[in-house]
């Protein structure tokens, strides 16, 4: 059941972030998508089978490798090779050993689960998690949209070195914004003439763009001055386009490649002029600079565009927040109907949707304060955040749940033996799995190890602090259900029938006891076993 809960709402997930509009969010969900379903399909299917050889294999007490009967260890041989492949214990019945647990769910139940139940230490996770949330919340106010260009090399790289100097020296000057006719235009009319100057005058007044005639390049300024001070004149388009041909252009040749005529050269069908944006230091200014060059142009009468290569950096911009935001909101929203129909209480969806969104909020604030910008790269972790969410809250809410006791802080501490150690084992190993690109040499896996660092911490301390202190304040009453793990680590009653199977899937109940029930029939009832019940318990 654990794995199905998460197979499923992980493939949600990625399927969420596969309609996002960046093809590389796309592409990678998708196949991310896929690969969470073939994976799931080897779990339960192959690797399954696998597990059961191997346990018909130690019933037998069959050695791993050459599956021959293991020998008494007062009949091993003196050579190596019989202690290797034939001997290392009994050949008789195997006495299983009586279970026991590991150190840190002791651990977990008698220290870690009673000190955080208690009210002074309630107050103060509170008060933590009101100070957590402020924190990211105002992080989110702070952060930074779009990937800078430097960003997309080594930190060693001749282009970062660039792109530094330039930040340091010559920001002042922005990119120099190509704005294009793109239609065939009487250039000789004054009407269109006045067209263009007024488009030309508005974006250099606009707070985005140097206001300066020697700054911005427009060939029809530069040649409507040459010919008052060449005493040139023009009455039709065919004049206007010889003096532009055959004086203007030989003399002030950059202007050729910003001119477009016609086959037979007596009109222009297409032409450009370049206006160049100032202070352009921060990605916010070289978006809202691209929506005004872009909004000046449309809403002109003249069929115009603005463009520079840059530019598809900073569509990214004005697409990656709302893509995010609605990301979030329709897996959240798909999380919570998962829950809803795969776990048999209603409360632990509420709980689950609660856990998703602030995790989301936290990774979005403390990454913004980590120095990380909300990129198609960051992104990709954040749809990852939404999986991981469920898996942290998901598994301990439900714990709680079902849980035996009598008030919500037994309950609390006995969700914490059950699953605190696999939660604290998982977000180790997975921080650990990342680590090594805190220290690579290029954004982009820093960017990756910060995001998934912050995922993996804030979802453990939701799962471990967070989560079973507002549980114990505001969690689900007793329903009478009992847990199949007894505090005192003796096997005593077992559950209902309703929990038979999906209680011990669900909480990867082979990591605390395999023994502590008898499974009967398909292995969806089980029946009580008593204290004094000495036969051995089979599963």
């Amino acid at each position: 059941m654990s794995i199905t809960i998460t197979s499923i709402t992980d493939f949600l997930a990625f399927g969420v972030g596969a309609i996002t509009t960046f093809p590389s969010v796309r592409i990678f969900c998708i196949y991310t998508g896929v690969a969470v379903l073939f994976d799931y399909a080897y779990q339960i299917t192959f690797f399954g089978a696998c597990m059961t050889l191997m346990g018909r294999r130690e019933a037998a007490n069959r050695h791993c490798m050459t599956c021959m009967k293991v020998r008494p260890r007062d009949d091993e041989a003196n050579t190596k090779s019989y202690r290797l492949f034939c001997a290392g214990g009994s050949s008789d019945v195997i006495k299983p050993d009586k279970p026991h647990d590991h150190a840190v769910m002791k651990f977990f139940q008698k220290q870690y689960g009673p000190f955080i139940t208690k009210i002074p230490v309630k107050v103060l996770t509170m008060l933590f998690f009101a100070g957590y949330l402020a924190v990211a919340i105002w992080g989110c106010t702070q952060l930074q949209e779009g990937i800078r260009l430097k960003n997309l090399a080594n930190d060693d790289s001749y282009a970062v070195q660039f792109y530094n100097l330039e930040d340091e020296y010559f920001k002042v000057y922005g990119p120099a914004v190509a704005i294009v006719i793109d239609e065939e235009l009487n250039y000789s009319d004054s009407q269109i003439q006045e067209k263009i100057e007024n488009i030309t005058v508005e974006l250099e007044e606009s707070d985005y763009f140097h206001n300066n005639t020697d700054v911005t390049q427009s060939w029809l300024r530069s040649f409507l001055s040459f010919m008052d001070g060449a005493s040139l004149t023009y009455t039709d388009e065919e004049t206007f386009i010889s003096n532009l041909r055959d004086h203007f252009l030989p003399i002030v040749d950059p202007y050729k490649i910003d001119i477009k005529f016609n086959d037979d050269n007596t009109s222009i069908v297409s032409s450009r002029f370049y206006v160049f944006s100032k202070d352009t230091d921060t990605a916010n200014r070289e978006r809202e600079m691209m929506v005004e060059a872009r909004r000046i142009v449309e809403d002109s009468d003249i069929k115009m565009l603005a463009f520079h290569p840059a530019f598809i950096f900073y569509e990214q911009y004005i697409a990656v927040l709302p893509n995010t935001l609605q990301n979030i909101g329709i897996a959240a929203a798909a999380m919570f109907l998962v829950s809803l129909i795969l776990i048999p209480h209603p409360v632990c969806s509420i709980y689950v949707t609660f856990a998703i969104a602030t995790i989301s909020v936290g990774v979005v604030g403390f990454m913004t304060l980590w120095e990380v910008r909300l990129d198609s790269i960051s992104m990709i972790n954040i749809i990852i955040c939404i999986g991981f969410s469920v898996d942290f809250s998901a598994h301990i809410t439900y714990a709680f749940v079902i849980a035996k006791g009598i008030n919500r802080n037994e309950r609390a501490i006995e969700a914490l033996h059950s699953l605190g150690w696999p939660i604290l084992q998982g977000a180790l190993s997975t921080i650990l799995g990342v680590v090594v690109l805190s220290t690579s040499e290029a954004y982009i896996f820093r960017t990756f190890f910060k995001t998934m660092f912050l995922v993996i911490a804030i979802g453990a301390l939701h799962g471990l602090l967070f989560l079973p202190v507002i549980l114990t304040l505001v969690g689900p009453c007793n329903s009478g259900q009992v847990s199949p793990i007894d505090h005192d680590d003796n096997p005593k009653e077992g559950v209902s029938a309703e929990f038979g199977s999906g209680s011990l899937g669900y909480f990867n109940q082979a990591m605390v006891n395999d023994t502590e029930l008898r499974v009967v029939g398909d292995g969806t009832n089980t029946e009580k076993m008593n204290d004094n019940n000495t036969d051995d318990a089979t599963t």
